[in-house]
């Protein structure tokens, strides 16, 4: 369930510790000063996602800061990837200094002190990623910190493109926690060697050619997910996500575009004619009929029932 702060509900001489309380609410405990004469207003959304967190943060300019007093009375602790919306942030931590503009993302790590300073303005998402979770997909995340990813190149963009789809989406069709594990492993090809999509060595590709049958197999299965092709290749779920990532898709893309193949030709065939939506839906792996709606929508433009009438 979503959560909402914003500094709308209380006086003006009040919004910067409102403000103060309610990061530390949402994420953990930190300082906060007003870089921005005039009244001070923040706006924060938290969206759960499986074992990770999106919070949409709109809010004037500010400086926010840990320091290792902060750190060790703090309950929680957690990276943050940052997805810069507009303006601009400057990050400190273990040394180094990143500057982020909009469109770009930077990883900080709570475990250790950092600075971010906002001149103007925050408008970003902040993804809150427990070590634990992440460290399953990055080898070093801490060295990965205060480091700028472009996000208009190679996978940096490709990850900067999937959180905005996520963030716009109420509900994309797929798991909260496939979605988790996808933004953990662009992260993880966002912060890696400079590998592109196509980079594939060829038993990786005999991989990818096995895999793919595997998923045509499980094509009527609404619970057919990467856990489940993972244990069915002898993988983890780690590397299923990198192969189709380094062959410039992703497993539940791939899945999807079979299954509404699949649901395209059963619409169109004569001899399914007697077939209801709700059957094709059913026999081609979607979890309901809204979801069935919602994807085919996007894809063609129209409903299934306008297509099968006549749409195509």
């Amino acid at each position: 369930m979503e959560r909402l702060w914003s500094t709308d509900l209380v006086p003006p001489r009040d919004r910067l510790g409102y403000w103060t309380e309610a990061v530390c609410d949402a994420f953990l405990e930190m300082k906060v000063d007003s870089t921005v004469p005039g009244d001070f207003a923040g706006h924060l959304a938290q969206r759960p996602l499986g074992p990770i967190d999106l919070n949409q943060v709109s809010a004037s300019g500010q400086e926010v800061w840990r320091n290792r007093q902060v750190i060790a009375r703090s309950r929680r602790q957690n990276f943050y990837l940052l997805h810069i919306h507009d303006h601009r942030i400057r990050v400190r931590q273990r040394g180094r200094e990143a500057f982020a503009g909009p469109g770009d993302l930077v990883l900080v790590d709570s475990r250790e002190p950092y600075q971010f300073s906002f001149p103007d303005r925050v408008d970003c998402l902040s993804v809150q990623i427990p070590p634990g979770f992440l460290d399953g997909y990055v080898a070093d995340a801490p060295d990965a910190t205060a480091r700028t990813i472009p996000g208009g190149a190679g996978f940096g963009a490709a990850l900067a493109r999937f959180l905005d789809a996520v963030r716009t989406t109420p509900n994309p069709g797929l798991s909260d926690t496939t979605l988790a594990e996808q933004t953990a492993t662009l992260l993880a090809l966002a912060l890696g060697p400079a590998e592109t999509p196509g980079d594939l060595t060829p038993h990786q590709r005999r991989l990818l050619v096995r895999l793919r049958a595997l998923m045509a197999r499980g094509i009527d299965d609404p619970g057919f997910d990467p856990a489940a092709l993972a244990a069915a290749a002898g993988l983890s779920r780690r590397y299923l996500h990198r192969l189709f990532a380094l062959a410039g898709s992703s497993m539940m893309a791939e899945l999807t575009d079979l299954r509404l193949k699949r649901a395209e030709m059963l619409l169109a065939a004569r001899g399914a004619a007697a077939l209801s939506v709700s059957e094709i839906a059913w026999r081609c792996g979607f979890a309901d009929l809204g979801q069935f709606g919602r994807v085919f929508r996007r894809r063609r433009g129209v409903s299934p029932s306008a297509w099968r009438q006549g749409g195509r």
